[in-house]
């Protein structure tokens, strides 16, 4: 069928757009360090419940309201930036307060990680392209998008297992109280980093 054809690029534009690093993959990476896989999940399945509600919306139309609205997403930009930093000011300096009392850590929750899909640019920059750019006009539109949402949802799932293993194994690295607080400032730093990135898309 002819929607086969678009399997090739969507799995690679999927694994390009999931596996760099960006807000999620940081911040599931240092979850995957303090809390390890399981407790993780609930994240980790939030940033899928969150993508893929957003994915299905803009297959309906709504993406080309954002694209045809340059200040709704220059808030959207602005409502990450502040959330990153504030999340920034948690890694590196609450869980040094903390470190006697690491049973009030929280790993984030589903509707926390659903939540921050809303307002994250990689997220909606990813599903634009996906919307448009790799979906099929006419009769096969609907074919090409569902096609785009399991394969995306499929590639990105593995993709951030990943960036959690990753944390889990250099959990052990982390048991010194120092290295921990190096990683977080690491974290962090690497979160902050995203800002620019967010405003030059």
């Amino acid at each position: 069928m002819e929607i086969f054809t678009l399997l090739p690029a969507l799995m690679l534009f999927s694994f390009a757009a999931s596996i760099t690093p960006g807000p999620n993959n940081i911040l599931l990476t240092h979850s995957g360090s303090q809390f390890g896989i399981k407790k993780t999940m609930p994240h980790l399945i939030g940033i899928r419940a969150g993508m893929t509600v957003i994915h299905i919306i803009m297959l309906m139309g709504l993406g080309h309201l954002v694209l045809a609205n340059p200040q709704l997403h220059l808030t959207f930009k602005f409502l990450a930036s502040g959330y990153i930093i504030y999340l920034a000011y948690k890694i590196a300096f609450k869980h040094a307060k903390n470190s006697l009392q690491p049973q009030q850590a929280k790993p984030l929750s589903f509707m926390q990680a659903a939540l921050f899909q809303l307002i994250n640019p990689k997220t909606m920059a990813t599903l634009l392209s996906l919307t448009t750019a790799l979906t099929l006009p006419g009769d096969f539109y609907w074919h090409s998008a569902i096609l785009g949402v399991l394969v995306f949802n499929i590639v990105a799932l593995g993709s951030g297992l990943s960036w959690t293993y990753f944390g889990k194994v250099i959990s052990t690295k982390l048991q010194n109280q120092a290295h921990m607080q190096k990683f977080n400032y690491l974290m962090a730093s690497l979160l902050l980093a995203c800002l620019p990135l967010i405003h030059l898309n």
